[in-house]
């Protein structure tokens, strides 16, 4: 018995010891640690009409930050998002409009206080509609007449948008050039006859020219050019259209040619003017717009411009498309880029040659492409959008942005009467020979305003 009683108080100690390692064994184990302390240096930067970016300080042991957002009072505060970094850039803000914030930091163990409270206010748009020009004394009326060229299209049989704006202009007009005419690989040129453009315009005293391109192919160029039986053929198809008809000229439009023909390109000008120009033909030339001479640049170095102005009787500067359809958004033609070419022009090239292209046009840039609008249809496009026109005063340029309806943001910016003013404001300052439009049927009767009043027509 006594065995039994030993056996059993043996068996209870152990139960005893068995129940107290489980309860032991099941008691949780116990946290270590500390919520991070309250973010410091809590700021702002970077202010615009719709964004603004926060900056602190960051916490030693959080693991990341809630930030807190409050409008228009510092007692209504929601939570906003949470970030990893110590900086966060607030989008889609109201302009004019006062905000409040506070950042915490938190971590597994809790989180922190408050930061510091602070408010900043968004900027207020700023429209700034064409200005009226500031009245000037009037300048001097220059010596020799400014004159003015404008380049017409006919896409199809019928098309009167270019007749229309040169019969309407016609007292303001001096020339016209018909973009009309391609040529192929072997000099073979073809194209519609804007017949009823060239007869009005040879009977109210406005020279015409026949605009001669080439798709803005390299290849093709080269080949006319580096091949002296094609050349020849070129020569002769482009004095047989002048001739067949009644043009007074031509205007060479060879765009994409490559830097390498360069010497090809000059021999080519050289060779159409000593046949033109002894039977009394005009002979004018468009040339991509530079501010210095690359041997080697892909868009600008065929282009010579001291050796071609021995060649031609206008040079035609194509200022605009500074910004186009293939890259960024952008003013079409800013003030200083166009008096940079102008400079640089004048220094190799006799300044009674030079016709400084001006643009009646616009683009219109999303993620959805870029499209071009004459200057009413821009005009059209902002009222249809409920868009504020805007004046950058670094390019002298107007612009607007918008949303369409498909939640497609769009930038776009143009030329208008009053960006053109700045223009001919450097025809007149540098007295060169005038402007070239691209084109008639794009421009509006502002923009006809804006030539009669800087040239005193």
């Amino acid at each position: 018995m006594r065995s039994f009683r030993k056996l059993m108080m043996i068996f209870s100690l152990i139960a005893v010891f068995l129940l107290n390692a489980s309860f032991v064994s099941a008691k949780p184990a116990r946290k270590t640690g500390t919520p991070p302390t309250a973010p410091t240096s809590l700021t702002y930067s970077g202010v615009t009409t719709s964004e603004a970016t926060l900056t602190w300080q960051g916490v030693s042991g959080a693991t990341g930050y809630s930030i807190y957002r409050a409008t228009p009072n510092d007692s209504n505060y929601t939570l906003l998002t949470k970030v990893t970094t110590t900086s966060f850039k607030n989008t889609a803000l109201t302009a004019n409009t006062k905000y409040w914030y506070f950042v915490r930091a938190y971590n597994a163990y809790g989180t922190s206080p408050d930061s510091t409270h602070i408010n900043l206010t968004t900027a207020q748009i700023v429209v700034e509609p064409e200005p009226t020009p500031v009245p000037v004394e009037p300048t001097p009326t220059p010596v020799a007449k400014k004159l003015v060229l404008g380049y017409t299209t006919y896409y199809y049989s019928g098309d009167s948008s270019s007749y229309n704006s040169m019969t309407t202009n016609t007292s303001t007009l001096d020339e016209i050039a018909t973009a009309t005419y391609t040529t192929d690989a072997y000099g073979n040129v073809t194209g519609l006859v804007p017949t009823n453009q060239i007869t009005y315009a040879n009977s109210n005293n406005i020279k015409t020219l026949a605009m001669i391109a080439n798709n803005f192919d390299g290849n093709i160029a080269r080949s006319v050019l580096q091949n002296s039986v094609n050349r020849q053929a070129f020569i002769n198809n482009i004095l047989n259209i002048v001739k067949v008809n009644g043009y007074k000229g031509v205007n060479i439009d060879l765009e994409g040619v490559y830097a390498s023909d360069r010497s090809y390109l000059t021999t080519f000008m050289s060779e159409l003017y000593n046949t033109l120009h002894p039977q009394g033909f005009y002979v004018s030339m468009a040339v991509p717009a530079k501010t210095f001479d690359s041997l080697t640049n892909s868009w600008t170095g065929a282009y010579d411009y001291a050796a071609l102005g021995k060649y031609v009787d206008q040079m035609v500067l194509m200022t605009y498309d500074e910004h186009y359809p293939g890259g960024t958004a952008g003013p079409v033609a800013s003030i200083g880029w166009v008096e940079s070419v102008i400079k640089y022009a004048v220094s190799v090239i006799p300044k009674e040659k030079i016709l400084v292209g001006t643009a009646a046009y616009g683009y219109d840039w999303s993620s959805n492409g870029t499209k071009a609008y004459g200057i009413n249809g821009i005009n059209n496009l902002a009222t249809t959008y409920g868009a504020t026109i805007q004046w950058d005063s670094v390019s002298q340029c107007p612009y607007f942005n918008y949303t369409d309806a498909s939640g497609v943001s769009h930038s776009v910016w143009f030329e208008n009467a009053y960006s053109l003013n700045f223009k001919l404001d450097l025809v007149n300052s540098y007295d060169v020979a005038g402007i070239a439009i691209w084109r008639l049927g794009l421009e509006n009767a502002d923009y006809w305003t804006s030539i009669k009043t800087k040239f005193n027509r």
